[in-house]
């Protein structure tokens, strides 16, 4: 018995043509029609397509009928067989006689549905040529296709047609061209048509607000979606992902709220998209407890969803946790891909881990994960950030100069920067100038070469990099702010805020931030003064600031002032962050606070910094008490500055590890003056390489001097 309704057909195609042939009773050509009609509905992979236009073609109701031969059509499409559905339709067109629009627009459909966007037009063209005039069901699917590729010169080329045929008022028609326009950037011309539409469904709304948020145009995306809750259109779930990801790019913690809980109340969380772009509008408004739980609660999760969380992590100064998730996601039986790769070499890169980058390395390597520049630029400029720019370096000379993009040659310009090797840096960017034909030097380039030049004290260098950047790039606030800390690590105080008077932006807290740490360098409380004050304002809550202008009090012996200061501190409930070091040892990572007796070996540790305070003092070393930011007695002062927390880990990197060996500490904060000093004494005792990582910069310690060459 023959049941057109089950999933799987009973009978084959050849079987049910012998039925129908052979039966005593009849059959209509309608009712065959229909028969195969449900086959083809049914039909679920290629072998039984193929066997069903088989016969469709012996009994010619495959050119006698365009509805069966349009659902062939569109089934080879949805099948990912484009070429057998462009091959029926030549065959409908020399064997049946001109196809009609409906088989047109069939098979322009299929071209599109299936991202065949230069097949789509052309056919097009072809439809023009052969007298077919398009209609509103072609118009939607050239738009489409246009879009999809950016054919913006064809798109409006298809938008006359639709002036001059009449279906430009067609509300599909209108949708398409709105989407067209935004996904091409001319949003003028997008939204022009959007306004002038007599009648906007949810979709025309949608595509404007994507078209928005995509081109990271958060508010005017947020504004348009206002707008359509004010119509009384309820959002779907395809405009919530939107506007979650235009929320995440505002940082907006209330909205984000928001559209939470309208996302819960109509049950859109169920779907796997939704629940990612919730999440990562939760990690990109910084609230990784919230993306965590939307995270917990998914039913089912997708790469996109282990690769959101792994970033969101990473991106909010929690490498740590995007390390303990990436173990779970390898336990969960998800394959990690590039993008993967990209987001855990960034968390090794943020906690300044060779060991752990070497680690990642590896497992790329044994995933045979196909390494593109994006991935290879990635690698380079973790290697340069955990203190191994010597790697940093060989990858970049291992890369064919006609693959290296803007991107490679930024990261070694930055890496040497880093590393205080200002000289090589420039070296670099003329190089990159020299060979990089087709690689023009972006904003991000002349950032990385003028903070080099600040970090190497190269003035007069900084100077004309400026002055040549302008010329291609507008400068932005981060380049001013890397002026400003170069004028000002220089002394040239006055220059630097005589640069910020003259801003054509309105300074924000990285250019005061420059200046009042060029004051601590320098000692200027007045400068530090005006600096600070813009910061109180600009950033009340930032503790940093408030310790910069207290610790240039100190060094001054204002301590009524660093009173009134930390008080001011404690009625805003701010706390000074607490000075962290750590050091590789092994496979093991020791982390020491100030003063530390909670790491298992502190005792051990103490022993060996005092007797290195005696070895030092042996060999010169007069402690800079200037460090020690507090009202006591000298002898209170060396005492608290022996037991910083970089110093610790130095001290136990001696004791623990191969004198072979270079000691790698990574510090949350500036090193010290003190702790310099004591350094560079330190490698001329032992003979030891010493790479400390701070808050701005690295300093490779060897021989008894630092390659900062004291200019820091």
């Amino acid at each position: 018995m023959l049941r057109l309704g089950s999933r799987k057909p009973l009978l084959n195609p050849f079987c049910l043509y012998s039925f129908i042939s052979n039966c005593s009773f009849s059959y209509s050509p309608d009712s065959t029609e229909v028969i195969y009609d449900n086959l083809l509905k049914f039909c679920d992979g290629l072998v039984f397509l193929r066997q069903i236009h088989s016969v469709l073609t012996t009994t010619s109701l495959v050119v006698k009928s365009p509805h069966l031969s349009a659902q062939i059509i569109i089934k080879y499409a949805q099948f990912g067989d484009p070429n057998s559905a462009r091959s029926l339709f030549g065959y409908i067109n020399i064997y049946g006689g001109k196809p009609s629009s409906f088989l047109w627009n069939t098979m322009i459909r299929a071209y599109a549905n299936g991202g065949h966007c230069f097949e789509t037009l052309q056919l097009y063209v072809l439809m023009r040529r052969a007298g077919i005039l398009p209609n509103n069901y072609t118009f939607p699917f050239i738009f489409k296709a246009c879009a999809n590729n950016s054919f913006i010169l064809q798109g409006k080329l298809a938008h006359g047609d639709a002036l001059k045929t009449g279906f430009d008022s067609d509300l599909y028609v209108e949708a398409a061209l709105v989407d067209m326009y935004a996904k091409a950037g001319q949003f003028c011309d997008g939204r022009k048509i959007f306004d002038e539409m007599s009648m906007k469904d949810l979709v025309c709304w949608t595509a404007m607000i994507t078209a928005y948020e995509q081109a990271e145009k958060p508010e005017e995306a947020l504004i348009l979606f206002q707008k359509m809750q004010q119509e009384g259109l309820l959002a779907d779930s395809v405009a919530i992902v939107s506007v979650a990801s235009a929320i995440g790019q505002l940082g907006d913690t209330k909205m984000a709220q928001s559209v939470h809980c309208h996302a819960i109340r109509h049950l859109f969380l169920e779907e796997i998209c939704v629940a990612n772009s919730i999440m990562a509008m939760h990690a990109k408004c910084g609230n990784m407890d919230k993306a965590r739980l939307v995270f917990d609660m998914m039913g089912e999760r997708n790469l996109i969803s282990w690769n959101s969380m792994l970033s969101g992590y990473t991106q909010n100064g929690k490498a740590s946790e995007a390390l303990l998730l990436f173990y779970e996601m390898r336990d969960s039986g998800c394959e990690p891909n590039p993008v993967t790769a990209l987001i855990m070499v960034a968390a090794c890169a943020y906690l300044g881990s060779s060991h752990l980058g070497k680690k990642f390395h590896d497992f790329i390597l044994d995933s045979k994960m196909k390494i593109d520049v994006n991935l290879r630029n990635a690698l380079m400029d973790m290697y340069a950030k955990c203190g191994d720019l010597e790697t940093a370096v060989e990858m970049f000379s291992g890369i064919h100069p006609s693959e290296r993009d803007v991107c490679s040659w930024n990261v070694l310009i930055s890496g040497y920067g880093m590393h205080g090797y200002g000289e090589e840096a420039l070296k670099l960017f003329s190089r990159m100038q020299e060979e990089g034909v087709e690689v023009e030097p972006n904003h991000i380039t002349f950032t990385s070469i003028l903070s080099a030049c600040s970090h190497a004290g190269l003035v007069d260098e900084g100077r004309k990099c400026f002055t040549d950047m302008i010329k291609s790039v507008t400068p932005e606030m981060k380049h001013y702010a890397c002026m400003v800390d170069m004028l000002g690590r220089a002394g040239l105080l006055q220059e630097a805020f005589d640069l910020i008077k003259e801003m054509p932006l309105s300074p924000n807290d990285s250019v005061w931030g420059a200046l009042l740490l060029a004051c601590k360098i320098h000692g200027n409380i007045e400068l530090g003064k005006i600096a600070a004050n813009n910061l109180f304002e600009l950033e009340p809550n930032h503790t940093g600031y408030y310790v910069l202008m207290s610790n240039i009090y100190a060094a001054s012996n204002k301590w009524q002032e660093v009173g009134k200061l930390r008080q001011d501190m404690k009625n805003r409930g701010l706390k000074k962050p607490a000075a962290f070091s750590v050091i590789e040892y092994g496979s093991e990572i020791h982390g020491f606070h100030t003063a530390d007796h909670e790491n298992p070996y502190w005792q051990e540790v103490y022993r060996k910094v005092e007797s290195l305070a005696i070895e030092m003092r042996l060999a010169g070393y007069i402690p800079d008490l200037s460090c020690a930011l507090h009202d006591m007695e000298d002898e209170d002062k060396e005492h608290i500055l022996n037991y910083h927390s970089e110093k610790l880990a130095v001290a136990f990197g001696i004791l623990m590890m191969d004198s072979r060996m270079a000691i790698r500490v990574t510090k949350n904060l500036r090193v010290c003056n003190d702790c310099h000093l004591a350094f560079k004494y330190i490698s001329y005792i032992y003979g030891r390489k010493i790479i400390v990582r701070d808050a701005n910069r690295f300093h490779h310690f060897e021989n008894g001097s630092c390659s900062c060459k004291d200019y820091w």
